[in-house]
C-alpha cells in the first residue's frame, strides 16, 4: 500500500496500528513514550513540592489539583503505552526536570513559562493522524491552559513586591533557557518523520519560535524583559521575533 506524504490517517486504534508501517508505528511509539515519561517526572519534580511550598491553604488547594491532573495525564500516555506494549520507564525525561524547585515563585514561572511549552507540543497532538493521541491532547489541552493560568496568577501576586519582582526574574531566565530545548533539536530527523506521518505539523525549530513569541508578548505585559537567547540557538535568530 501507497501512503501520501505526508500522511494524514487517521488511523483510529491500536489494532490499524499494527497494520501501519513500521516507521510509523516507532514514530507514535517515540511521542507517546516521551509524554508518558515526561508527565510523571514534571508531576513528581515540580508539582508534589509545589503543595509544599504554596502559601496559603487556596493555593495549596490549586497546586493540588495541578498535581492531581499532570499525574492524570501522565496515566492517559501511560494506558496508551501499555495498550503499545511499551514500556515508558525505559525512557530518559527531559534535562529540564534536573532543575530543582526551591520556592514558590519558581513554581510560578514552571507553570506559567514551561507548561506554554507542553501547550504549544500539545496544538500539533490536536491534528494528530493517530487518533489516541489526539484525544488525549482534546482532553488535557483545558487543564494544561488551566495550569498556564494558575503561574501568571501567581506571578501576578509575587511582582506586587520589589522582592517578589526580583525572585521572578531570577527564576524566568534559567527556566526560559531550559525550555528551549524541550522541542529538540533543529533539523532533527525524529520530527521530519513524525511531520511525514502526520503525527506532528511543525518543525522544532517553528514551535520553539511559536514558545520564543507568546514568552515576550507575556514578559512584555508583566514588564519584564524576554532573556537573552543562548548562543546554541544563534541559527534560529530567535532573537529577532516580534
Amino acid at each position: 500500500m501507497t501512503y501520501p506524504d505526508p500522511f494524514h490517517g487517521p488511523v483510529a486504534s491500536a489494532r490499524e496500528l499494527s497494520a501501519m508501517p513500521d516507521e510509523y508505528q516507532a514514530a507514535v511509539a517515540k511521542v507517546v513514550l516521551s509524554h508518558a515519561a515526561n508527565e510523571i517526572t514534571g508531576a513528581q519534580t515540580f508539582d508534589e513540592p509545589s503543595i509544599r511550598l504554596a502559601p496559603t491553604p487556596f493555593f495549596k488547594w490549586t497546586a493540588s489539583r495541578v498535581t492531581m491532573e499532570e499525574y492524570g495525564h501522565h496515566i492517559l500516555f501511560s494506558r496508551l503505552a501499555d495498550e503499545l506494549g511499551l514500556d515508558w520507564r525505559t525512557r530518559k525525561p527531559l534535562t529540564l526536570f534536573d532543575f530543582p524547585l526551591v520556592s514558590w515563585t519558581q513554581f510560578g514561572v514552571v507553570k506559567a513559562v514551561v507548561d506554554l511549552a507542553e501547550i504549544i507540543q500539545l496544538e500539533d497532538l490536536l491534528e494528530c493522524s493517530y487518533t489516541p493521541l489526539k484525544q488525549i491532547a482534546i482532553r488535557t489541552m483545558p487543564e494544561e491552559r488551566f495550569h498556564v493560568g494558575l503561574g501568571k496568577k501567581i506571578i501576578a501576586q509575587q511582582l506586587q513586591t520589589p522582592e517578589g519582582q526580583t525572585q521572578v526574574e531570577a527564576a524566568l531566565t534559567p527556566l526560559f533557557h531550559e525550555t528551549l530545548g524541550f522541542f529538540g533539536r533543529a533539523g532533527s530527523g525524529n520530527n521530519a518523520l513524525f511531520r511525514r506521518w502526520g503525527i506532528k505539523r511543525r518543525t522544532n525549530e517553528a514551535m520553539r519560535r511559536e514558545y520564543v513569541v507568546r514568552v515576550k508578548e507575556y514578559v512584555g505585559e508583566i514588564g519584564c524583559a524576554l532573556p537573552a537567547i543562548p548562543a546554541a540557538y544563534a541559527a534560529e535568530h530567535l532573537e529577532d521575533v516580534s
